[in-house]
């Protein structure tokens, strides 16, 4: 099973909204992208979207996309954007994709081929790192009690921030250690294109991630061919916005019979 990735797909079948208007490079983008996808995946590979699929704003008119996806090859794992606004809650979600060849996640994993996903969407990093050895205000979603900051304290993105944290730990708690593949999905990135430590960087590192994909930045004027692709103390970051991988899916791996081989350890950032 080959895993790819792409994502930031901005669909807009039922909405009238072009994307050419953010720059030539947009122009024709979801036939591309259906052109590059049926050349690339086949059936039984994975191909990972990490936010912002649909334009909609409602979930009736995302279902023209999700069946513009759902018609392209291969099993797709779906986490949310800040843009899919259309996202219900995960249950009418998943009765809805039943059948289908989509799944989408939510603070929680899948085991599929061999590789185990998880994810969150995320939110923007404050400019103050957290550290994660400290204790954070997480809402109690599991009947903690909560620690950290008075909330009226903090700015409305990190309280935000804050959360998401929790929710990707929530998530890499739900993914099985015995996975040959550890992957997870987010849309935010969780760090820069220099790998710089942050709360989210060091969390992957504690649950033994080996990949983390994800989206959101766009028009960076990256060389074609040459998205954010590296590896940080043993953890893979790679970028897979669609206009960074050239509206192509991504080729991250193929899950077969060879065992994982695993980066070591406080390895330097290095450019796929």
């Amino acid at each position: 099973m080959k895993i790819f990735a792409i994502g930031d797909l901005h669909l807009g079948h039922a909405v009238d909204k072009p994307m050419d208007i953010f720059g030539p490079q947009w122009k024709d983008h979801v036939r591309r992208i259906a052109e590059n996808w049926g050349e690339r995946v086949r059936d039984q590979d994975l191909v990972l979207v990490p936010g912002d699929l649909s334009w909609a704003m409602h979930f009736e008119e995302a279902e023209e996309d999700l069946e513009w996806l759902d018609r392209l090859p291969g099993r797709k794992v779906l986490i949310k954007g800040n843009h899919d606004y259309w996202w219900p809650s995960i249950s009418k979600l998943r009765d809805r994709l039943r059948g289908t060849s989509l799944f989408a996640l939510q603070y929680d994993a899948i085991d599929i081929g061999g590789a185990a996903i998880g994810g969150t969407r995320l939110w923007t990093m404050p400019d103050l790192d957290i550290p994660y050895e400290d204790p954070l205000e997480i809402p109690s979603e599991q009947g903690r009690d909560s620690q950290g900051p008075n909330p009226s304290e903090m700015s409305h993105d990190e309280k935000i921030f804050r959360r998401e944290l929790g929710r990707l730990e929530l998530s890499l708690g739900s993914i099985s250690p015995d996975a040959r593949l550890r992957i997870v999905m987010t849309h935010f990135p969780p760090t820069d294109e220099s790998g710089r430590d942050t709360a989210l960087t060091r969390l992957l590192e504690k649950y033994g991630a080996d990949l983390c994909v994800f989206g959101h930045l766009h028009n960076l004027g990256l060389p074609r061919d040459k998205t954010w692709d590296f590896v940080k103390r043993g953890v893979r970051f790679v970028l897979v916005s669609c206009d960074s991988v050239d509206f192509a899916p991504y080729f991250l791996t193929e899950v077969g019979d060879a065992p994982i081989h695993r980066s070591t350890p406080g390895s330097p950032p290095s450019r796929g």
